[in-house]
């Protein structure tokens, strides 16, 4: 019997990564994510804070979430963090306003074209009770300039530092090779989700979490 998981999250692009994710990921015993848990996506839209610490930012985002679905549920965000500012997380939660008020001016407007930078993705489970946080990072660099069609937020400028990445952004992994291997090989948010994913699985849950 699967263990179900209510993701909340109006995206799109998020809802495809999810279903490529679990058809292609593996936990910690093995087994094959669909094998254990069954995703619900929950198409909420949830308001978020302006905040550079991605887990300030999931942490209230799941506790609306919660009230809004009234069971056990998990959001997830993910943000870019420059090498140089990693202690102050920048721009980190901020990466997704940022983009959407630059676009493609992104790089040339923060000066950050070929920048040392961290993929971070945070997933924060709540079950009423209590805030769990699980973080995934994708170490690489930012391109000198966007690359690929695949127009989610960032994925044109943000390559893996991973030999296997053969020096493509994100986008041009998923264009050359399929969303699968970008979720298997190297996305930060798989990282995260997984850690929830096993943690969940090693935690039995309360008799509250079971009654939904």
């Amino acid at each position: 019997m699967t263990t179900p998981i209510y993701f909340v999250t109006s995206s799109i692009f998020k809802q495809e990564e999810n279903a490529a994710f679990q058809a292609v990921c593996t936990l910690q015993d093995g087994s094959a994510v669909n094998d254990e848990f069954e995703f619900h996506i929950v198409p909420n839209r949830i308001r978020e804070r302006l905040e550079s610490r991605i887990a300030d930012i999931v942490e209230s985002e799941v506790r609306e979430a919660y009230a809004s679905v009234k069971k056990p549920c998990i959001v997830e965000h993910a943000g870019l963090v420059f090498d140089e500012y990693a202690t102050q997380s920048y721009p980190g939660g901020l990466t997704k306003p940022l983009w959407n008020t630059l676009g493609d001016r992104f790089l040339s407007e923060t000066r950050s074209g070929g920048r040392p930078a961290t993929a971070i993705a945070v997933v924060a489970y709540c079950d009423g009770m209590k805030v769990h946080t699980f973080q995934g990072e994708t170490a690489g660099v930012l391109s000198d300039q966007p690359r690929g069609d695949r127009k989610f937020y960032w994925d044109t400028v943000f390559i893996p530092r991973d030999n296997n990445s053969d020096g493509l952004t994100y986008a041009e992994i998923v264009e050359r090779d399929g969303l699968e291997r970008k979720m298997r090989e190297f996305s930060q948010s798989s990282k995260a989700m997984l850690a929830f994913l096993n943690w969940r699985m090693a935690n039995t849950p309360s008799l509250w979490e079971v009654s939904y």
